[in-house]
Order: C-alpha cells, then structure tokens, then sequence
C-alpha cells in the first residue's frame, strides 16, 4: 500500500512541475536566467569577469570584403563598435547577440566581413586594464532595429535543445551585460533611410 502511495505521489508531482513550467515560463525563465547587467551606451557596463562600453551604431546596406567583395545582408547590417577590457584574467566575449524588442535574437553576421589581422570583437582576448576596440556585426530585417539590445557573454551558447536538466542548458546564472542601443521607431526610420551604401568594416584595436 505504501508503495502504490509512493508511486502515485511521484506522479503527481512529476505533472505538476510539467504544469508549472508550462503554465509559467516567464518565472521559470527568470530563476534560470544569466546574471544580467543593464547599462546604456556611452558608459562602461561590469558583467562577471569583463567590462564593456558600446560606443555607436552604424547601419549599412552593404560591407566590403576583406576579398574586395560587395557583401549583401539579406535586410541591413548593423555594426555596433564596442570597447571591451578584462578584470583580472585574460577573457574573452565569446557571444554577443542582438535581441529586437519582440524577442527574437540574432547572432553575428556569417558573412566573411573580417581578416584574421582586422577580426570582429569575439575573436579578440581581452587582458586586464587592456581597452580594445572593435565591431559586431549582425544582419536583421530593417523593421526590428527599433529597441534592439546588445547582449554580450563570455561564455559559448550551447546548441538549442529540448533541457534533459533542470535547469536547461544555456546561458544559465553567468555573467551577461545587456545595452539598449537607444533607438526609438522614428531614430530607427532615420537610420534605415539614410543607411550607408558601403562600409568597410575596421578591426579590433586598442
């Protein structure tokens, strides 16, 4: 008797945690979420092990190639150059996403916009008291620039999955410094309009 209890007890709360996680995503993904620091552009944000400054915002309908080439985003590219420097160890930004304001997030462009001598600003090693500067390149519809967010982290995103854990796999309690990049509707309208026809995109530097 007691153990026909005892499995259905452990039934019951196996459906209610199901119930509870689909019926409340928004605090579970809350609980789980990474350690976010909020700052704005222009000033110096500390997350975990780095800090980051996003200096400006610049969109582009094209990018020259380090080969020459005219590369095409398939809405606008928005190249947003950010100074970034460690606390205390060598570090690196090993993410930095572009959340639009409905939620979707987009990663850095896959197009070939850099060399190995001019690299975007993820694939720099960032060292203590060390400012560098450099760019992060993303390509997005035009009409989702308004209220975009960048999101940045040293840690690498894991694959999307279905989490077999509790909690998910992902971003999970580390450090992340998220900047509103400040663009309103009408600022964002301007941008697009006035959109560079080329740009050719500069390297990390200090």
């Amino acid at each position: 008797m007691r153990r026909a209890v005892a499995v259905l007890l452990g039934v019951a709360l196996a459906g209610a945690a199901i119930w509870v996680r689909s019926h409340a995503p928004d605090d579970y993904d809350r609980r789980y979420a990474p350690l976010a620091v909020t700052g704005h552009v222009g000033t110096a944000v500390t997350a975990g092990r780095f800090t980051v400054r996003v200096e400006s915002v610049t969109v582009a309908r094209s990018i020259s190639s380090p080969q020459k080439e005219l590369l095409r985003p398939e809405g606008v590219f928005v190249v947003v150059t950010t100074a970034a420097t460690s606390r205390r160890d060598p570090v690196q930004i090993s993410t930095a996403l572009l959340r639009t304001k409905d939620g979707r997030e987009f990663r850095g462009s896959g197009k070939d916009v850099t060399t190995p001598a001019a690299t975007t600003l993820d694939d720099v090693t960032l060292s203590p008291g060390l400012w560098r500067r450099g760019p992060f390149v993303f390509e997005i519809p035009p009409s989702l620039l308004a209220g975009a967010t960048l999101l940045m982290s040293d840690r690498l995103p894991d694959d999307k999955k279905v989490p077999e854990g509790f909690p998910p796999f992902g971003f999970e309690l580390t450090a992340q410094a998220n900047v509103p990049l400040g663009i309103g509707e009408a600022a964002a309208r301007r941008m697009v309009a006035a959109a560079a026809e080329r740009v050719t995109v500069p390297g990390a530097r200090s």
